[in-house]
């Protein structure tokens, strides 16, 4: 019993302790922003030599980092001339954003302190035109922009917005992540046409393609498949995911639904290998994303592959039981988000049938 009360005490300790810092550090931020930062929207012109562009996106969930793409490539089909670097801090995502269009370098942020600050100085010295933190609510991504030394700085205008910003967009009218960050650069600059995206995308490399064949022969053999292929995933984090009933469920009823399609199982690093059923296990996310490029249907919670399946332009059916789709539905060609009483195995089917019958109609014409 003593040694329940001193872990119930500790863990109170410490979610007091983490409640006090972040009370903290929002009164700090408050204060910073009253002194010298951007409560208020500022919209402004882009300078006409705006070449070097930095945008900083330091978080390491994989959606989080495939929301950038929409605005990636607007920012490259609107500024032909400008080199886009980008700042992540998951090296396994580098691959999926440097064959965008317009991108320049992928910087990764190391966790240690003496690899952060000479990554820091790298950027400052590249004089950057314009730095962008396309998030909002991050206090890393706004440090990294102040410090960049850009000459121009875009983010979100806010009550706790501590940095001095050139070009402050209002409040986003969007949920979802994706869109308000294309929503950045329309809201905070006068006088420029953008020509946006509001899909997510990525183009695997050739290499990345080939790695993609190799699994694909692995998983059903040298011979073509002639019939539709659908993959799911089945794991994400916490309340998103779904159990393992769903998914029996969910399976035996595809194989009723469409008895000639073949099914796919995306099996994450360490998971053991169904032995009923064709499965990959790939831990590069580009080789992942060419393999479900292959595929003609995605189902998958709220997760990583699940936004990786639709910037590969798979139609996706999201399955959302406690987050909403309004701020992390699946962005792409035919793709749909299942919530509330349509979450169920019997809506999957039908969401996969669909996108099945489309995909033969719109071959046939």
């Amino acid at each position: 019993m003593a040694g329940q009360r001193s872990h119930v005490n500790a863990t109170g300790f410490k979610a007091w302790l983490k409640r006090t810092r972040r009370g903290s550090r929002e009164r700090l931020n408050r204060v910073l922003a009253r002194l010298l930062g951007t409560a208020e929207p500022r919209r402004a012109p882009l300078a006409d030599d705006t070449r070097r562009v930095l945008v900083v996106r330091l978080n390491k969930r994989l959606g989080n980092i495939l929301f950038l793409t929409p605005m990636l490539r607007t920012l490259a089909a609107s500024l032909p001339a400008a080199r886009i670097d980008v700042v992540i801090q998951d090296a396994r995502q580098k691959a999926l954003l440097e064959t965008l269009p317009g991108i320049g370098r992928v910087w990764i942020q190391d966790k240690s302190l003496g690899a952060s600050l000479r990554l820091l100085r790298t950027l400052r010295a590249r004089r950057y035109d314009l730095a962008i933190d396309p998030s909002g609510n991050s206090a890393s991504n706004r440090l990294a922009i102040a410090l960049s030394r850009a000459r121009q700085r875009m983010g979100f205008a806010r009550s706790d917005q501590w940095v001095p910003l050139t070009h402050a967009a209002p409040r986003p009218r969007s949920r979802h992540q994706a869109q308000q960050a294309v929503e950045l650069l329309a809201s905070s600059v006068t006088g420029k046409c953008w020509d946006t995206f509001d899909s997510l995308a990525v183009f695997p490399s050739d290499a990345a393609d080939r790695a993609a064949q190799a699994h694909w022969v692995e998983a059903f053999g040298a011979t073509p498949v002639d019939a539709p292929v659908v993959a799911f995933f089945t794991q994400a984090t916490g309340n998103k995911q779904l159990d393992d009933a769903w998914w029996s469920a969910f399976r035996e009823q595809i194989t009723a639904r469409l008895p000639n399609a073949r099914l796919l199982q995306i099996c994450p690093p360490g998971m053991a290998a169904p032995t009923d059923i064709a499965s990959v296990c790939i831990p590069a996310l580009d080789v992942l994303a060419a393999t479900l490029s292959r595929v003609d249907a995605f189902v998958a919670a709220d997760s990583g592959p699940m936004h990786l399946a639709a910037a590969a332009g798979v139609p996706v059916a999201g399955l959302f039981r406690s987050t909403s789709p309004a701020a992390y539905a699946p962005l792409g060609p035919d793709c749909v988000s299942l919530s509330g009483d349509a979450l169920t195995p019997e809506g999957a089917v039908d969401a996969v049938a669909d996108m099945i019958a489309r995909r033969r109609t719109s071959g046939a014409a």
